[in-house]
C-alpha cells in the first residue's frame, strides 16, 4: 500500500519533544494511521528503534518479533524501564489502565529510571487524559485529521493504486484532485481511502462524477456515532423574514474568509449567540447564514453530548470539534446551547458540565481553524456567565417577536412557499390580528389553513387563515411572564436582530 507523508511541521514538533527528553508524550488524534506514520518517521529521523504495545499483542518490535508475557501493561512497562537502549515505545490506548495504581506508579518512575537513556514512552489515543501525577512528566502532541493538501496526496496515491491494480480507470485532471480532496475533508486517512475505492469500484472509474457520492458518503460517516449532523443550509438571507440588523451584520462579513480579506488584515469572525423567544426563527437564521456565506453547516446535538462512561463526554466533544476544524471554514450550529451548558450542574454531575464548559470555552478562545460558532438559546438564565462574557462571541443578538411589517413578510414567505400568490391575501390585516405571534406560530397558521381548506375542498383564503388565527394561542399568551422577562433581558443586554 502506498502511503502519504505526514505534515513536516507535525514531524518536526514531535521530534523536538522527544529530543527534549520528556519521558512521556501523549499523542492525541482520531486518525491512528497518521499517528503510526508520524512515529515511524520520527524514529527514522532520530535513528531510534521502535517498540509498540497493545492489549492484544503485547510489546513488539516494529522490525519484527515480540517480547513474551507483555500483554499486561505493567509487565511491558517493567521491561522497558529495565532496558538500557535509546528507543521509542508507542503504547496504543493505555489510558484505560490508569485506574491501576501500579501502572501509574511505573509511569511515574520513568523520569528517574530512564534518565540515562533517551527512551521515550508515547501514549496514543483519541483523547489521553493523564492523571495529575503524570502531567508534569508529559508533553502533548495533537495529530489532527488530514488537511486538504494531505487529502490531495491520498487521492493521488489511491488513484495510482487503482491503476496499478487495474481495478478502475482514473479520469482526473490536475484540478480535479483538489475537488475530490475537498469532498473528503473531515474524514481520516482510511475513511478517505475507502470512500475513494467504493466510488471508483462502483462504476469502474474514478472521476469528478464521483463527487456527489463522496459527499453523501462523508455525510453518512459524520452522522454515524457522531455528535455532528450535516444540515443543508438555506439558499441565503432572503429566506429569513425580518431581522434587518442581523442580516446587515452577516452581509458585511460575507467575504470574511477570502484571501483578499486576509490580506486586508481582517480577522475571521468567531461566532454569534442568538437569544430569543421560541419560534422566532433563530434556527432559520443559522441555516441562512451558512447559505449566505456558502459554508458547510454542522449541527452539534447537545442531547447526544453526555455519555454514560466517565470521561467519554469530553472526548465526544473534542472529537466533534476536531472534525469541525478539519472541515473549516465551516459553521458549527449549537442549537439550544443551554441544554449542554446549563449552569448549576457542576456538583450534581460531579463537575462534568463544568469540564464540558471549560473544554468548549478553551476551544472557542484558541481554535486555530476558521470555524464559526452559531449558538442559539431560548432561556438565557440557564447559560453560564462565562459564555456571555464579551469576546466569546462577536455579537449577541436578541430575536424578538416580529413586528407588524415583519409579520406581513413572514406570511408572504410561507404563503409563497406553498405555491400561492401572497398578493391575493390581505397581509396587513393578517399581521394586525397576529400581534404576539412568533414566526413559527405564523407558519403553523398557514399550514393549518391549508389542511382546513383542503378538507373543505376550497382554496386557501383570508377567511380560512383568520379562523386558524382565532384558534391559536401563542406562547406570549400562554406564558406571558417568562416571555416578558426574556424580552426585558434582550432590551438591555443584547443587540436587536
Amino acid at each position: 500500500m502506498l502511503t502519504a507523508a505526514v505534515c513536516p511541521d507535525l514531524r518536526h514538533e514531535l521530534s523536538l519533544v522527544v529530543m527534549s527528553r520528556y519521558p512521556l508524550v501523549a499523542i492525541e488524534g482520531l486518525d491512528e494511521e497518521r499517528i503510526v506514520r508520524l512515529v515511524e518517521q520520527v524514529a527514522i529521523d532520530l535513528n531510534r528503534p521502535l517498540l509498540e504495545w497493545s492489549s492484544t499483542t503485547g510489546l513488539t518490535r516494529r522490525s519484527g518479533g515480540g517480547l513474551a508475557e507483555t500483554k499486561d501493561p505493567a509487565k511491558a512497562l517493567e521491561q522497558i524501564l529495565d532496558m538500557r537502549a535509546n528507543v521509542l515505545c508507542l503504547f496504543y490506548d493505555l489510558h484505560p489502565y490508569f485506574e491501576r495504581p501500579e501502572v501509574v506508579r511505573l509511569l511515574r518512575e520513568t523520569e528517574a529510571r530512564l534518565a540515562e537513556t533517551q527512551t521515550t514512552i508515547l501514549l496514543s489515543g483519541s483523547a489521553v487524559e493523564l492523571p495529575d501525577e503524570l502531567q508534569p512528566l508529559a508533553s502533548k502532541v495533537k495529530v489532527s485529521l488530514p488537511d486538504r493538501q494531505e487529502l490531495r496526496r491520498i487521492v493521488q496515491l489511491t488513484a495510482r493504486e487503482l491503476e496499478i491494480q487495474k481495478q478502475s480507470t482514473v479520469v482526473l485532471g490536475s484540478d480535479d484532485y483538489d475537488r475530490l480532496a475537498e469532498a473528503l475533508v473531515g474524514l481520516h486517512t482510511q475513511e478517505a481511502r475507502r470512500a475513494l475505492y467504493q466510488a471508483a469500484l462502483g462504476d469502474g472509474e474514478l472521476s469528478l462524477d464521483d463527487l456527489a457520492e463522496l459527499r453523501a458518503g462523508k455525510q453518512r460517516r459524520l452522522e454515524q456515532g457522531s455528535l455532528l449532523q450535516w444540515v443543508e443550509p438555506l439558499p441565503g438571507l432572503s429566506e429569513l423574514g425580518g431581522s434587518p440588523h442581523f442580516k446587515r451584520w452577516v452581509d458585511r462579513r460575507s467575504e470574511a474568509y477570502t484571501e483578499a480579506a486576509r490580506l486586508f488584515g481582517i480577522e475571521e469572525p468567531k461566532g454569534l449567540l442568538l437569544v430569543g423567544v421560541p419560534g422566532t426563527g433563530k434556527s432559520l437564521a443559522c441555516r441562512a447564514l451558512a447559505g449566505e456565506w456558502k459554508l458547510p453547516l454542522l449541527r452539534l446535538d447537545p442531547g447526544r453530548l453526555y455519555d454514560k462512561f466517565v470521561g467519554q463526554t469530553e472526548a465526544n466533544l473534542r472529537k466533534a470539534l476536531e472534525t469541525a476544524e478539519a472541515m473549516a471554514p465551516a459553521v458549527v450550529w449549537m442549537d439550544e446551547i443551554e441544554k449542554a451548558l446549563a449552569s448549576g450542574g457542576g456538583t450534581a454531575d460531579d463537575g462534568l458540565s463544568q469540564r464540558v464548559l471549560g473544554t468548549l470555552l478553551t476551544w472557542m478562545q484558541d481554535r486555530p481553524a476558521p470555524v464559526f460558532v452559531m449558538a442559539t438559546s431560548n432561556d438565557v438564565t440557564r447559560l453560564p456567565v462565562e459564555l456571555l462574557r464579551r469576546g466569546r462571541f462577536d455579537e449577541v443578538f436578541f430575536v424578538d417577536l416580529p413586528g407588524p411589517d415583519e409579520r406581513e413578510l413572514i406570511f408572504a414567505i410561507h404563503i409563497d412557499k406553498r405555491e400561492r400568490d401572497p398578493r391575493r391575501f390581505d397581509l396587513q390585516h393578517l399581521a394586525e390580528i397576529t400581534e404576539g405571534f412568533s414566526g413559527a406560530e405564523i407558519e403553523g397558521v398557514v399550514v393549518a389553513g391549508l389542511y382546513h381548506a383542503f378538507s373543505e375542498r376550497q382554496e386557501l383564503s383570508d377567511k380560512v387563515l383568520q379562523l386558524e388565527v382565532e384558534k391559536t394561542k401563542p406562547l406570549s399568551v400562554l406564558r406571558p411572564r417568562e416571555i416578558a422577562e426574556l424580552r426585558q433581558w434582550g432590551a438591555t443586554h443584547a443587540a436587536p436582530a
